[in-house]
């Protein structure tokens, strides 16, 4: 639940990108349940550029991996889009690309409340008109 100091995240529009189908529903109910809607669960590297040149998004959930392809193939397009995205991952970000270690991360595994505030913190500022 929003404490009264939270920002809402109700209308948010967040891409998904999750190829673990428990982590991808368990990520889906609770951004739902904040009040966002929810664009995926998108399982592959590609489908990720498709969903952002064809939406507009407030913010995107990349896992690091999909299907054994790491998302940093397209970030420098998503980014370019001016994306908001949060990496989520069990790898250490000394494994990630030191031009991406900066990015915002959440750890898997999540708890709703870690979930909630990255998402407030990264994405409530960005709701698309």
């Amino acid at each position: 639940m929003s404490g009264p100091e939270e920002p809402s995240l109700s209308g948010l529009k967040i891409l998904v990108a999750e190829d673990e189908s428990v982590i991808a529903y368990d990520l889906m109910s609770a951004l739902e349940r904040f009040g966002c809607e929810v664009l995926g669960p998108v399982k592959r590297v590609e489908e990720v550029v498709s969903i952002v040149r064809a939406s507009r998004i407030d913010g995107a959930l990349l896992d690091v991996n999909l299907r054994g392809r790491r998302i940093f193939d397209v970030l420098p397009s998503v980014l370019a889009r001016g994306v908001k995205v949060v990496l989520t991952s069990g790898y250490a970000e000394t494994l990630f690309p030191s031009e991406y270690r900066s990015l915002p991360r959440l750890s898997k595994p999540f708890d709703e409340r870690s979930l909630r505030r990255v998402c407030a913190e990264n994405f409530a500022s960005r709701r698309a008109d």
